[in-house]
């Protein structure tokens, strides 16, 4: 664990941008962005520690909205090409949804090259968040408001200074070539960083609290898989894809080809299961045509076949969602719906 004051971090970005493009958070109005800085554009009044996680989730910045992934006929293969970037203050809900989508698109029997090479050469700068917004959500899905793992360098912020943390080899290597001025942390430094997570920890937990589960959202999704409350649930819903676009663990994409002079092209873009189209099947067939079957398929994708097929649950309790939603459906309330609808319908087996 290293200090370093805010001159030694602004230099240290500054050299970055002279070899990478950055990454970093913007504030416009009251909401916070990432922003993309070409190589050598990054100035010091470009300066910004985000207190909360961006608008916009990390992952179009490995897999983005529309990619190129194919093209025929072949005339001789190509090297999957790439420009790696360095993304400074990621926030740990972001982070630790990578890590889910590469059960997905990294690990496995068939990995998606694009998506492997971009997280193998991409550096992830981490932040630690300051604040707790409304709908945050990361200690109620088993998460932090500080990165574990995945970075490569961790940023915290301190009275005097910043603590930087390495989180691999390559971070440590980055800090030696990038970095100059930094001190080893003394021991009450790395105590008031540990005192300020479990403080902000704590104030995460209090806003959820009215939220909070008794059983797994496994159960009680699995419960509900054939009931008829899903209708009732997304009422609102007015089917717009906004949650799954800022979502940051979902994944779902479609492929499709298009004409480029004598060839042609294979196109991956983002898809979402809330739209009509969703699953269509050659002939016009629609598994899911109501509403209350997409609906009712996000949560079970997220809660109920993500844990049994890879161990973990598919949300990271960054709130996007829930507050970008134009119908107010928040998740957490949905989740807890679910669980209270249960445990009604089992009293009522009972007697």
């Amino acid at each position: 664990m290293f200090t370093i004051t805010l001159d030694q971090l602004l230099s240290a970005i500054k050299n970055i941008n002279q070899a990478y493009p950055v990454v970093m958070p913007i504030q416009t109005g009251e909401g916070f962005y990432l922003k993309h800085f070409p190589l050598k554009s990054w100035e010091d009044h470009n300066w910004f520690y985000a207190p909360i996680r961006t608008a916009q989730p990390l992952k179009s910045f490995f897999y983005p909205p529309q990619q190129k992934v194919a093209e025929y006929p072949v005339e001789k293969e190509k090297n999957l090409e790439y420009s790696p970037k360095v993304i400074i203050g990621a926030k740990a809900c972001d982070v630790a949804a990578l890590k889910i989508i590469d059960k997905v698109y990294r690990e496995g029997d068939s990995p998606e090259p694009a998506y492997v090479k971009a997280r193998e050469e991409n550096i992830i700068i981490s932040a630690d968040c300051l604040q707790a917004g409304e709908f945050c959500s990361c200690t109620l899905l088993n998460h932090t408001p500080y990165a574990l793992d995945v970075f490569d360098l961790n940023i915290s912020p301190l009275n005097d200074g910043f603590l930087l943390e390495t989180g691999s080899e390559k971070g440590q290597d980055f800090l030696n070539h990038y970095f100059s001025g930094y001190k080893k942390a003394s021991r009450s430094q790395i105590n008031k960083r540990e005192a300020q997570r479990q403080k902000l920890s704590k104030e995460v937990r209090k806003k959820n609290e009215k939220y909070q589960f008794f059983k797994t959202h496994q159960s009680a999704i699995q419960k509900h898989l054939h009931s008829g409350e899903w209708h009732d649930l997304s009422k609102t819903c007015v089917e717009c894809g906004t949650c799954t676009q800022i979502c940051p663990t979902c994944h779902c994409f479609l492929l499709y080809d298009q004409p480029v002079e004598e060839r042609f092209e294979r196109i991956k873009v983002w898809d979402s299961c809330f739209f009509a189209g969703y699953s269509r099947m050659a002939g016009g067939l629609t598994p899911r045509l109501s509403l209350g079957e997409r609906f009712k398929n996000r949560f079970y994708h997220k809660f109920d076949s993500f844990v049994t097929n890879f161990g973990v649950e598919a949300c990271t309790g960054c709130g996007r969602c829930s507050e970008g939603c134009m119908g107010n459906i928040d998740l957490r309330q949905v989740l807890l719906e679910l669980e209270k609808r249960v445990v009604l319908k089992e009293s009522i087996e009972i007697f």
